[in-house]
């Protein structure tokens, strides 16, 4: 019957091996030529599978043997385009890891040809010849011995079996021709098909299906392209012994009510590449489990969480549904979906994507390269990922607690500040130098907000040396006014801090302690000497917001420090 779309053709053969009539169907038409199909036909039933299935594959053949086309005007035309499909009779043994077909069981292909141009002669050994007719021959040849070949038998409509002759084809040029071939038997079987202790023979033969095309002139065949298919173990009727190959496959374990396999399982595809293939949906009730102890893993090291999150960030997560055509082989109900894009995933985490080979549609489009993600993967970059997010958290809630905190010190340093504005007049602070030179003391009022001290409580003053070169000359009345001249007498003072809490009764210089509002006024001796300069430094500090570890940043703020540095100027 003539007249199929291309479309519907390569939905019947959707596992070729080569598309190479997609280059030109857009500018062919498609001519459908079931050659005799009364004598050809296997049984009625046209090529068109309602499932497809692993068929078989096929090569090149003799190609050195090919002979040239040419056309009316001498020029060489393009090689021929070919190609096969089985459509029927062969099943493949994963136990053999070979195709079989039962000698009984007839077995059909289909092949397309195409001719491009209009060929009138073949170029042979002894020149042009002019080409009087197409035929297609199919005969089988033996693994071992390829120059041996096998008869093939057809079976007629009286069930009667007979010898396939070549058939005659009609090529149009610029046009594809599809020639169906059915109820084909091979003549003989292979070799050694009986099973060894339950396993395949090691010495089995095998035969290969070769399909030529060939132009005939002057009752001599020229060969013009032909491919050979894989190999194939050809038995008789159906023994016992074959009939039950899944008890190979499938025992009974040693743990009572199991059964264990030894090969690829598929569920809904006859052709598994991973131990389980289910296509459709699958229902764990339990648990499952993955290999992770320690003990049989090595190069153990910590994960980049930050890289993590950036890469989980960048991934996008989008809607999506499922072409009708691609859900019904894989077995998808519900078309609708929430994910990730595999090309986006593989930029980010490409060992998180993988190519698992070509997947064919219904309608005959194939996706190559097909790609699918390993969502493990994608869960652990988000355990990476929330990881990261935790410490940014943590991190938060510190600094926050930090602000928090500031703010509970700035309110009652405010307080303090309005408590000081309310005073009305400054607290007389007496500066007392002990120098050798006359010296002052000076009245300054101030308001001043100095350190709350215990009794227990031990300053910090430190104390240093530097040497001078040269001691400028300075006159102290200059700078502030002088109202009482004290001389320092030369002596040698006890390097010792005291704190005078109270006013000390016998102290030599009568030197008053005064307390004040928010704190006391500390004086402690300087220690004087000939020949000897020394530095003085202290924090006047608020009191509960800094001590004399608090950073410089606060500086002003929570804290004042004073430097001052003393030398001696005598005659």
């Amino acid at each position: 019957e003539c007249g199929h779309s291309y479309h519907t053709l390569l939905c019947h053969h959707e596992m070729y091996n080569e598309l190479w009539f997609t280059l030109f169907i857009s500018e062919s038409t498609l001519k459908d030529c079931a050659v005799e199909v009364q004598e050809y036909d296997s049984d009625g039933q046209n090529a068109a599978l309602e499932k497809c299935y692993q068929a078989l594959t096929w090569q090149l053949y003799q190609t050195s043997q090919w002979n040239s086309l040419f056309n009316s005007n001498y020029e060489k035309l393009p090689a021929v385009e070919y190609h096969i499909v089985t459509d029927k009779g062969f099943n493949f043994s994963t136990v053999d890891d070979a195709f079989v077909c039962q000698k009984k069981n007839h077995f059909q292909i289909t092949v397309h040809i195409r001719i491009t141009g209009h060929p009138k002669y073949v170029k042979t050994q002894l020149g042009m010849k002019p080409i009087e007719k197409f035929y297609l021959k199919v005969f089988g040849i033996r693994v071992e011995t390829p120059n041996q070949t096998i008869a093939i038998e057809q079976s007629q409509t009286d069930r009667s079996k007979k010898t396939f002759h070549p058939v005659r084809v009609d090529l149009p040029g610029d046009q594809i021709t599809k020639v169906t071939l059915g109820r084909l038997h091979f003549s003989e079987t292979t070799a050694n098909n009986m099973r060894k202790k339950g396993k395949p023979n090691p010495d089995q033969r095998y035969f290969m299906l070769v399909v030529g095309l060939y132009a005939v002139s002057q009752d001599q065949f020229y060969l013009l392209s032909a491919n050979v298919s894989e190999k194939i173990i050809v038995r008789a009727s159906n023994p016992g012994q074959f009939e039950n190959e899944s008890d190979v496959l499938w025992q009974r374990g040693h743990v009572p009510e199991t059964v264990v396999c030894h090969g690829r399982v598929g569920i809904n595809t006859d052709a598994p590449d991973e131990a389980l293939v289910v296509c459709g949906n699958a229902k764990v009730m339990g648990r499952v489990m993955h290999p992770s102890d320690s003990r049989a893993k090595e190069n153990i090291r910590e994960v980049d969480t930050n890289e993590q999150l950036r890469r989980i960030t960048q991934m996008r997560l989008v809607e999506y549904d499922y072409k009708p055509e691609f859900a019904s082989v894989m077995g998808i109900k519900n078309t609708h979906e929430t994910g990730i894009i595999a090309q986006e995933v593989k930029e980010l985490l490409p060992e998180a994507v993988r190519e698992v080979g070509d997947v064919a549609c219904n309608d005959g489009e194939k996706i190559e390269n097909f790609l699918m993600v390993d969502k493990d993967q994608i869960f652990m970059e988000n355990v990476g990922a929330v990881k990261q997010l935790c410490k940014l958290t943590n991190n938060l809630e510190v600094r926050i607690e930090e602000l928090e905190q500031w703010n509970r010190k700035l309110a009652r340093l405010k307080r303090l500040s309005s408590v000081k504005s309310t005073i009305s007049g400054g607290s007389t602070v007496r500066y007392v130098c002990l120098e050798c030179s006359p010296i002052v003391v000076t009245e300054i009022n101030e308001v001043v907000s100095v350190v709350e001290m215990k009794t227990d409580f031990e300053s910090t003053i430190s104390q240093s040396t530097h040497p001078i070169s040269r001691i400028p000359e300075v006159n102290f009345c200059d700078i502030l006014p002088c109202d009482k001249v004290y001389c320092c007498p030369i002596h040698q003072p006890k390097v010792k801090y005291q704190i005078y809490e109270k006013t000390d009764a016998e102290e030599k210089r009568k030197l008053k302690c005064e307390f004040l509002l928010f704190g006391r006024q500390h004086i402690w001796t300087l220690p004087v000497a000939r020949l000897y300069d020394s530095a003085y430094y202290f924090r006047v500090a608020a009191p509960g917001f800094a001590s004399c570890s608090t950073d410089p940043y606060f500086a002003g703020m929570f804290f004042t420090d004073y430097y001052f540095y003393f030398y001696r100027q005598c005659n």
